[in-house]
């Protein structure tokens, strides 16, 4: 029909054909009480039952022009039913009207709005035997009010078959109606009949080809067809700014509306709609109100279409306060006002306060509807608030419109955001039709909560209705993000490059961040670089992967580059440099970053605040974060809890304790903190104080807690404390429940030399982590069991528990302990084939003393020689430590002389050098020893030994004579020296460092021993000796105390700084490996 439309219009250019009218008699009588029946109407009509019941007068003969001044007067009045009335008494006296009056009677039927008056009207125009130019519109006027658009083209390709011309009254219909058909070449070929009847500077007609043109979005034909207009008239105006609007052209729009007001012309309600939403669009806040001012001088401000544009613009640019202030000042709010407004509070995160206006929405007694619905279920989303969706998704189920396609997708949005994937699958297979949107939002759901299994088939089952979009897409690459798996990644990239979808930036962003946090960032490289539009996200996610991967300087030149290429950094990109200032301790750079935050009012970020102070503290700028803390408006937990935090870390507890004391508000982080803090700087009384303090105030606190505690336990070590901690464990049921806590436990009974406890709890474990085997592994070699280490190894590789450098260690250094030296060195090698496992300094260090030990101090010190990595302190240490034992001077002079280099301020490799030369009777060398130490202001540090009894400990220094009972310790330790003697005990003067007159009454004084004589006068006979060194425990003490065992019967135990030595019945645990 449109292409004989488009063949016709060239043609039909032949002048109309002249009317025909029939002739007129007079029906006097007839006509002046009709008329007076019509008068009436139209002065108060009641009704069609008005005319029905009055009287009727026959025709006998009729007069046309009074007939047509009647049903004129009916069509003015929309008196439709009077008129029908006239015409109804016209045909039952048999009356032929003339074209002229047939004409009137066709647009009485054709104006009434009915359809089936519609129907009646074109039977009569098929029916006419002369048909003017007025019948035409009228019939083409009719069925475009229908919006049945067909048949107005086709009414109008018989109006110019028939050699009839339009008018102005016949193409702005016409127009519509290809619109409505999406034809453009039919806008474009009534164009040129227009021309042709030189009608193209018509108001209404040209001002009908600027909407369509616009519609189509030729903005150049609808502003050539405006310029042809005669005259300026608000209507053309408004299309031309719909249709640069409907095109984004946003600059286009604003200054179409600029030149209007220049030249005259006076906006009406929907000029200022169609600007204010253009400012709204392009997130204008300042155009939007100046608008707004211009049309309250206009006029316009209670106009309830302006005033609803309103609130949606002030709503996409953010001022929630301006957009309230317009809804409150509406006196008569319709339901677009409220649906704007709760849609307003939506969008902008005001959830409450969307709930609320839709209350009160419904207590004004308008209804709800899909829109206002839809935004109610995305705040519920958003929150998210599954009590309150719950609510809103009864509601639809009890009116039947769940299975809405819209209302239906916020509700499996709303479930799948508020993690009730399942819930959100049920709604879905309930809509009786589903979009790409509706697949999306389930899709979604299941990515949210990293269900690949189920996203990854919903996607399959999606491709079989709809091709995935954009959106499809992105959620899938989210999905391979959060998993990190590449692989999923990259079938969906490669989809994309098969099907040959035109990425989008969103896409683009997501193929970024997949490979980025992926740590593929070559391929990531490859997609941000050949990207041509770039926005924040995809600089954060490109700035992010290089940070996971520690490329801080890299991250840094991103962080410049997205500056100069228009990009302006937000709170993430700053958090990506900030991070990266903390990991290069770049603190010139930081302050930079600083700067620019404060330019752009960014300081208050919360996030960022805390960055500030852990980068000022890891640069040791302590200054300045304590100035970002003080000047933050709002001190919250989490800075404070950072601001401690740092504190700690820098060993400056009393002033972590005060900040600590003065916050408002605490986190059981906040007390767990200082636990912690106080755990590793040594306050061990302090961190008991607290913890006593917290169960006072009520704190509920978490298995963590309790872990500073049992480290505290361990480093004293203070094994009845740690096993009243143990009681609270299973009076709160915290057992087993974190593998944290089991560890720390674990740790605890080992380190406190209660070995059997320590295996027990291990076994119970229902989950063993790395720590824990490399704890028990540890500390069975440090208990001196190397074979038990082997055994649990291998039970650990049956558990598919990786090892680590640290169960290398273990092994090593149990072997050495045991003096395994054939299996130490097939461990060595099995690490070094173990790809995961990075060789350490450590490692050789261990290598060095097992070799060491067993005498191999030559192949030792080729160990340390062909080292791929430069000897640390403990390599050294190592060897020094096997020549102590084996009397060897040479490579121990070799070795001090690196460690004087290496840790000169160690006291402890000075007297292993002077030991060695006092084992061979150089005592001058070892003087020189002393002087050397004498004038490099090292001092020897004091042996401390300790024992626990009752929960107190007791702390003894050699030769100390501080104790209440002190002389009972000597008097009993004289008494067993005499015993020893008699099972032929002679004093080791080797471990005297200068020659003495009485060295074994010097040895006899040493700490370990004054620890055991205390333990052997205040513990019970079947109770184990417990003594706690942290020194090495010297070679004549080894000896004495395996002696004491044996005469006192008693079970001693003693851990120095190295292991655990457990003397029974005159044999240690060590087996002189020690």
């Amino acid at each position: 029909m449109l292409c004989s439309l488009r063949s016709i219009i060239p043609c039909a250019l032949s002048p109309a054909p002249s009317s025909v009218h029939c002739k007129s008699s007079p029906a006097t009588t007839f006509i002046s009480s009709q008329a007076k029946l019509v008068s009436s109407s139209l002065n108060g009509f009641n009704g069609p039952q008005t005319l029905l019941t009055q009287p009727v007068i026959p025709i006998s003969d009729a007069n046309f022009r009074p007939y047509s001044s009647l049903i004129q007067s009916c069509i003015d009045s929309q008196s439709f039913d009077a008129g029908k009335s006239i015409h109804s008494q016209m045909l039952s006296e048999g009356f032929v009207p003339d074209t002229y009056l047939q004409t009137k009677i066709l647009m009485l039927y054709a104006r009434s709005g009915d359809r089936d008056d519609v129907a009646v009207a074109r039977k009569m125009f098929d029916e006419m035997t002369e048909r003017n130019y007025t019948a035409w519109n009228t019939m083409i006027l009719a069925y475009s009010r229908e919006k049945d658009h067909d048949e107005v083209l086709q009414l109008f390709l018989h109006m110019l078959r028939d050699g009839t011309s339009p008018s102005k009254f016949t193409f702005p219909s016409v127009i519509k109606g290809c619109i409505s058909l999406d034809d453009k070449e039919a806008v474009s070929q009534v164009q040129s009949l227009i021309i042709k009847v030189g009608l193209n500077s018509n108001v209404v007609v040209g001002g009908a080809l600027v909407e369509g043109y616009s519609k189509f979005g030729w903005m150049n034909d609808a502003a050539a067809a405006f310029d042809e207009i005669d005259g300026d008239n608000v209507i053309s105006w408004n299309a031309i700014l719909s249709g640069y609007l409907k095109l984004s052209l946003l600059e286009e729009t604003w200054c179409s509306f600029h030149e209007m007001l220049c030249v005259g012309t006076i906006p009406d309600h929907f000029t200022f709609a169609t600007i204010i939403r253009a400012c709204g669009t392009m997130k204008s806040l300042s155009k939007g109100k100046l608008v707004h001012s211009n049309l309250i001088v206009s006029g316009y401000e209670s106009d309830i279409f302006v005033a609803n544009s309103l609130i949606d613009m002030y709503s996409s640019c953010g001022d929630e306060y301006s957009s309230r202030m317009v809804f409150e000042l509406i006196k008569e709010k319709n339901q677009v006002s409220w649906n704007s407004m709760i849609a307003s509070y939506a969008h902008l995160g005001f959830y409450d306060e969307a709930f609320h206006q839709f209350s009160r929405m419904q207590d004004s007694g308008h209804r709800c509807d899909r829109f206002n619905l839809g935004s109610s279920l995305a705040a519920c989303a958003a929150l998210p608030d599954l009590d309150m969706g719950r609510q809103f998704h009864g509601y639809l189920l009890r009116r039947f419109l769940d299975k809405d396609l819209i209302l239906g997708t916020a509700v499996v949005d709303m479930y799948a955001k508020c993690g009730c994937p399942e819930k959100a699958h049920h709604a879905f297979d309930k809509l009786d039709e589903r979009s790409e949107v509706s697949w999306n939002a389930l899709i979604s759901g299941y990515v949210q909560h990293d269900n690949v299994e189920a996203a990854i088939h919903l996607y399959h089952k999606m491709r079989l209705v709809f091709p995935p979009d954009q959106f499809t897409l992105a959620n899938l690459l989210t999905l391979a993000a959060n998993q990190g798996t590449v692989d999923l990644g990259k079938q969906i990239h490669a989809y994309i490059i098969r099907s040959g979808t035109n990425l989008n930036v969103v896409v683009e962003t997501e193929l970024v961040n997949m490979y980025a946090r992926c740590k593929r960032l070559r391929e990531a490289g490859s997609i941000f670089y050949g990207m041509q539009e770039r926005n924040n996200y995809s600089w954060n996610s490109f700035m992010d992967g290089h940070e996971q991967v520690g490329n801080y300087s890299f991250v840094l030149c991103l962080f410049y580059q997205m500056q100069l290429h228009g990009t302006k950094p937000d709170s993430f990109s700053l958090a990506s440099a900030l991070s990266s200032c903390i990991g290069l301790s770049d603190l010139k750079v930081g302050k930079q970053i600083h700067s620019f935050m404060i330019r752009n009012a960014m300081e208050d970020h919360k996030i960022l605040r805390c960055l500030l102070v852990n980068l000022y503290a890891q640069c040791e700028a302590m200054k300045y974060a304590y100035e970002v803390y003080e000047i933050a408006r709002d001190k919250d937990v989490y800075l404070t809890n950072v601001m401690i935090s740092a504190l700690l870390e820098r060993k400056r507890v009393d002033e972590a304790r005060e900040v600590f004391d003065q916050m408002g508000e605490r986190t059981l982080v906040s007390w767990n903190m200082m636990l912690m803090g106080y755990s590793k700087c040594g306050f061990k009384n302090e961190a008991f104080r607290l913890f006593i303090r917290m169960t006072i105030e009520g704190v509920i606190y978490e298995s963590l807690t309790l872990v500073p505690l049992f480290n505290i336990c361990a480093s004293l070590p203070a094994l009845e404390l740690g096993e009243m901690l143990h009681t609270i464990v299973i009076k709160r049921s915290f057992s087993y429940c974190s593998v944290v806590l089991d560890s720390a436990m674990v740790d605890m009974y080992l380190k406190c030399g209660s070995l059997e406890d320590a295996r027990s709890y291990f076994d119970r474990m229902d989950e063993r982590n790395i720590v824990v085997w490399n704890s028990m592994i540890t500390g069975y070699g440090k208990h001196g069991q190397s074979c038990e280490v082997f055994v649990l190894y291998r039970k650990m590789q049956e558990e598919n528990v990786k090892p680590t450098g640290v169960t290398f260690l273990s092994l090593l250094s149990a072997c050495s302990h045991g003096g395994l030296v054939e299996k130490g060195i097939s461990c060595f090698i099995n690490m070094l084939e173990e790809d995961e496992v990075e060789v350490r300094a450590e490692h050789y260090s261990c290598m060095v003393d097992l070799l060491g030990r067993a005498g191999f101090l030559k192949e030792a010190h080729e160990v340390i020689n062909k080292m791929p990595i430069e000897p640390e302190v403990s390599t050294w240490g190592a060897l020094l430590g096997a020549c102590r034992l084996h009397k060897e001077v040479g490579f121990g002079r070799l070795a001090a002389e690196k460690l004087f280099e290496l840790d000169s301020e160690n006291s402890g490799h000075y007297i292993l050098m002077a030991n060695i030369y006092s084992s061979v009777a150089m005592w001058k060398e070892g003087d020189q020893i002393r002087e050397l130490m004498k004038s490099r202001g090292v001092k020897k540090e004091p042996g401390v030994s300790w024992i626990q009894i009752d929960n107190e400990a007791h702390t003894f220094h050699a030769g100390d004579r501080n104790h209440p009972l002190a002389e009972e310790i000597y008097r009993t330790l004289k008494e067993l020296a005499g015993k020893m003697k008699t099972m032929g005990y002679v004093p080791d003067d080797n471990y005297v460092l200068r020659s003495v007159d009485d060295s074994e009454e010097y040895l006899l004084q040493h700490s370990e021993r004054l620890a055991i004589g205390l333990g052997l006068i205040k513990l019970h006979k079947r109770s184990v000796i417990r003594v706690f060194k942290n020194l090495r425990i010297c070679g004549d003490c080894h000896s004495a105390i395996k002696l004491i065992s044996e005469i006192t019967g008693r079970t001693i135990l003693v851990r120095d700084n190295n292991r655990f030595h457990h003397f029974k019945d005159g044999i240690c645990s060590c087996g002189g490996y020690w």
